[in-house]
């Protein structure tokens, strides 16, 4: 019975040691766990603890080691907030450096967290610098060591974003090297934003460099093969260039992609009227007027291929039920033209008179023409010439006008 009770003893004994060993390990487990998700606070308590439960003085140094990186780093990244606060960038950035250089030279693989919130405080500093690039470039680090973390994908975002809102504040005041400038900076930051580069793509097609702007619009469909307003832009720019069948194959993704986008039917409409294609040209445009029953563009080349047609009826049907700025100078010219060919000549020189009164050009001359016929329509011969030539300062339009002019005199 002794010998048991002595048994029992050892026993009990070597557990309770067996026992606080496995707690002093815990804890340190604990403590690094709480370290991974960037919990100062918990990370302290435990190690605090497991250096308690440490059996001897060597597994407490261990410990206290361990610890004492975590004081260093966390006193560093500390100091380095501080700077920032007050604005003492150049120290702030040195702590956090300090910081960083630390957990390299750590052995243990739990530093994640706390290295990705020194890189992105470092970003801050870059930021509160108005150095935009640099601090993209730490967010991006940061976003490497932690992608858990979404706040440094955002905070990119957010200096990307920065640049393409001041680049349509240039664009709105029509100062395009500084929205350049602005745009360019946004995909610095992001190279794979898509509508940076289409902003790009549509500053450099107004200036003339067409190499470029499809060098843009190809960048952001690269980057986001969903653009579809980057697909209907370089269809444009290949119809503008000549070369329908890119062009066609463009304007057709755009609309694959987003098929309520008015802009393209219609600018495949001009690919296939250019064509004379004349059917799939009106399919295309009357499309683009169905989804948009103001888009006045559509109405003057749907008309315009009605006239050359000579369906007079069908232009009339399709214009004169058009108000306020869906008529254009352009409309109203093609419904006088079908007007005249009509021979309701009243109605002619109504249209004609508001097409040259929409007309950016004084004494737009289609529109003399057409009102110089209405009005010889109407016997009012004499007020025709005067319309007749008016439309003789356009070198395009004297041979006829002339014509007209030479058949009233002869009566």
């Amino acid at each position: 019975m002794k010998n048991l009770v002595i048994s029992a003893l050892i026993f009990a004994s070597l557990f309770g040691q067996s026992l606080a060993q496995y707690q002093d390990e815990v804890l340190v487990t604990q403590a690094r766990d709480a370290i991974k998700n960037f919990n100062i606070v918990t990370a302290d308590s435990a190690y605090k603890a497991a250096m308690k439960a440490a059996q001897d003085e060597d597994r407490y140094n261990e410990i206290q080691k361990e610890w004492s990186t975590l004081e260093q780093i966390n006193v560093r990244l500390t100091d380095g907030g501080r700077a920032l606060g007050r604005g003492e960038y150049e120290d702030a950035y040195k702590k956090y450096g300090e910081a960083i250089a630390q957990m390299d030279a750590s052995p243990l693989d739990i530093w994640g967290s706390f290295k990705g919130e020194a890189l992105f405080s470092m970003g801050v500093v870059h930021f509160r610098q108005d150095q935009p690039l640099k601090a993209a470039e730490k967010y991006r680090e940061a976003a490497k060591v932690n992608p858990a973390e979404d706040k440094y994908d955002k905070a990119v975002q957010q200096v990307r974003n920065q640049h393409y809102s001041e680049g349509h504040k240039f664009l709105r005041r029509k100062d395009y090297e500084s929205a350049r400038l602005e745009y360019e900076k946004s995909v610095a930051v992001d190279p794979a934003f898509a509508s940076g580069y289409y902003q790009l793509a549509y500053i450099a097609k107004r200036s003339g460099n067409l190499k470029a702007a499809e060098e843009y619009y190809l960048e952001a469909v690269t980057s986001d093969a969903t653009h579809y307003k980057a697909w209907y832009g370089l269809g444009n720019l290949y119809y503008g260039m000549g070369n329908n069948p890119k062009a066609i194959e463009s304007l057709k993704t755009s609309i694959s992609i987003n098929p309520k986008y008015e802009k393209s039917y219609y600018v495949l409409g001009q690919v296939y009227e250019s064509q004379k294609s004349s059917s799939l040209a009106i399919s295309n445009l009357k499309k683009a007027i169905e989804i948009d029953k103001k888009y006045s563009l559509a109405y003057e080349l749907l008309a315009k291929i009605y006239i050359d047609q000579e369906k007079y009826d069908t232009t009339i049907s399709l214009l004169r039920g058009l108000t306020g700025t869906t008529v254009s100078y352009k409309t109203a010219y093609h419904l006088a033209q079908a007007y005249n060919a009509k021979a309701n000549y009243s109605a002619a020189l109504t249209a004609a008179s508001t097409s040259l009164a929409k007309a950016k050009k004084k004494n737009w001359a289609p529109a003399q023409v057409e009102k110089g016929d209405a009005l010889r329509g109407l016997g009012r011969n004499k007020e025709a010439i005067a319309s007749y030539r008016l439309a003789l300062e356009d070198a395009r339009w004297e041979s006829l006008a002339k014509h007209r002019i030479d058949q009233i005199m002869k009566g």
